[in-house]
């Protein structure tokens, strides 16, 4: 965690790649915002992030840059998302290119109903341009839609956890549809927008064609949400993965000490690893038929170890109907 982002003022969530925060905030106190890191280090140059096609916008000189600033005092419903410098996670530049990118196709697939299905919005126009985000000072930074709470902090009644169930499967389907993978999916990746549930940070999406095929430029997330296949494929072994799954499921409650995170019965997860060894056999006939046919599974296997975990902590019932055949095709039986 990178502490020099929370001291200060208002982070509204905290990942390994990116801290999301308020544009502005009226309280003097609250001095990490979007605003007030461009008041207290005004830059030289500032880069305004199009999707249209179109180049980048460069802005300089003091008195176009405070014109910006007050603009973004103006902007409502909508946070920022920063992408932070690390060593193990990619440096902040790459990540911020991987979620653009998953922006720009992401809106080629969903068109008119991007706002439907994603949080993904501009901040403000200029000069007729639509505005996703900004570069200054080494810094990246994106917009999005001002939603709150991931699915760990919501305390769900059955009817919000078959809406959330019918949700993503649907948004899951489009994605299938086009040809295109989230990689990352798992409850703290998925947000309430008002009366919608939408996935979020798309920093590891990507076409289901073009997936990388080895560990060292690999995106595929976190390990205790994906399918061991997805990470033998690209050289780890399964004895690794189920020494890290294990080490990271450690790591992931100590980070989320107050929520009853990733509290799956234990009988899920050896259903999860004694399921490894037929799985690898069927991938093996499969992929002389369809070479991505569990590619194509991945997000599905993800959202249905969701939907199980929530189901469990909110002492729920999970459509059976829709999560049984996902894991049926991971030979795990419930």
């Amino acid at each position: 965690m990178n502490d020099k982002i929370i001291i200060g003022g208002k982070v509204i969530s905290q990942g390994f790649k990116g801290a999301v925060m308020d544009i502005y905030n009226e309280n003097n106190k609250d001095k990490k915002t979007l605003y007030n890191e461009l008041k207290y280090g005004i830059p030289d140059e500032i880069t305004l992030i199009t999707i249209d096609g179109g180049k980048n916008i460069k802005i300089r000189g003091q008195t176009k840059i405070i014109a910006i600033m007050e603009i973004i005092k103006t902007i409502k419903y909508t946070l920022v998302k920063k992408f932070i410098k690390t060593i193990f996670f990619g440096s902040n530049k790459h990540n911020y290119s991987n979620e653009l990118l998953g922006y720009k196709k992401l809106i080629e697939i969903f068109k008119e109903k991007i706002n439907k299905y994603t949080t993904i919005k501009s901040g403000f126009e200029y000069n007729n341009r639509k505005i996703y985000g900004l570069i200054f000072n080494g810094d990246y930074y994106l917009f999005l839609e001002k939603c709150f709470k991931t699915l760990d902090y919501i305390k769900f009644t059955q009817y919000q956890l078959n809406k959330c169930t019918r949700q993503i499967k649907e948004t899951l389907d489009i994605l299938r549809d086009n040809n295109y993978i989230h990689n990352d999916l798992k409850p703290n990746n998925i947000i309430l927008c008002k009366n919608r549930f939408k996935i979020i940070d798309w920093e590891s999406s990507g076409e289901i064609k073009r997936q990388p095929k080895t560990i060292i430029n690999t995106r595929n997330g976190n390990f205790a949400y994906n399918y061991p296949l997805k990470l033998y494929n690209i050289g780890v072994p399964f004895a690794l993965y189920r020494l890290i799954y294990n080490v990271e499921l450690k790591v992931y409650k100590y980070r989320n000490k107050d929520l009853e995170v990733l509290n799956l019965p234990e009988q899920i997860h050896n259903k999860i690893f004694n399921s490894f060894d037929d799985v690898l056999e069927n991938y093996k006939k499969m992929k002389k038929i369809d070479k991505n046919y569990y590619m194509k599974l991945y997000d599905y296997y993800s959202f249905a170890l969701t939907i199980i975990y929530l189901a469990e902590i909110n002492k729920l019932k999970y459509n059976k109907s829709i999560i049984h055949p996902i894991m049926e095709k991971f030979f795990i039986y419930l």
